[in-house]
């Protein structure tokens, strides 16, 4: 058990990193609050990792379902400690013309509006605190590019604006920072 056990919100959490992650934390002692959009997932992670961890079926891209989650998640919990915007879709490997609008705006919904949505949710109570860390998660592709991804790293690109917007207007004690995962 951590000598100091933190609250750790996760976005992401059914797959890859955002699993690993939250599987880490809470091998740690920490307890994770997390969200990810697959059912059979995240009913597999609430029966793995009981409460004081906490689970939920959340589409990050949705403003009022993460309004409703992080209301019922602030209701029983303290504000978090590290916020981890890990949530994110790519696009299927195409030119950017080939790319549709529907798979287009649905990459930009989850990578852009998704992070602001959670940001929007959690982030004041963590405000009033003045304590925390905020984490969004960019990529190689959010300094680069490459081809066939032009969507994606539209979204990664923004996410590092973004990032270092909201690190200038947090209070002290409070910090935002983008990680960029080793592709």
């Amino acid at each position: 058990m951590p000598v100091n056990k933190k609250l750790i919100v996760i976005t992401g959490v059914t797959r890859g990193l955002g699993r690993a992650m939250t599987e880490e934390f809470i091998r740690l002692g920490h307890s994770v609050i997390g969200c990810g959009r697959s059912e059979k997932e995240i009913a597999q992670l609430q029966k793995q990792f009981p409460p004081p961890n906490d689970f939920a079926v959340v589409d990050v891209s949705a403003d009022e379902k993460v309004a409703a989650w992080a209301k019922r998640v602030l209701q029983s919990h303290s504000a978090a400690d590290l916020l981890l915007n890990n949530a994110a879709l790519i696009n299927r490997n195409a030119k950017l013309w080939e790319i549709g609008a529907e798979e287009f705006s649905r990459v930009m919904d989850v990578n852009i509006k998704g992070v602001a949505n959670v940001i929007r949710h959690f982030v004041p109570t963590m405000t009033v605190r003045r304590a925390g860390v905020i984490v969004n998660f960019s990529s190689g592709w959010g300094r680069s590019t490459d081809a066939e991804v032009a969507p994606y790293c539209a979204t990664k690109w923004a996410m590092e604006g973004l990032t270092q917007a909201l690190a200038q207007e947090l209070p002290p004690g409070m910090g935002a920072c983008r990680s960029i995962p080793a592709s």
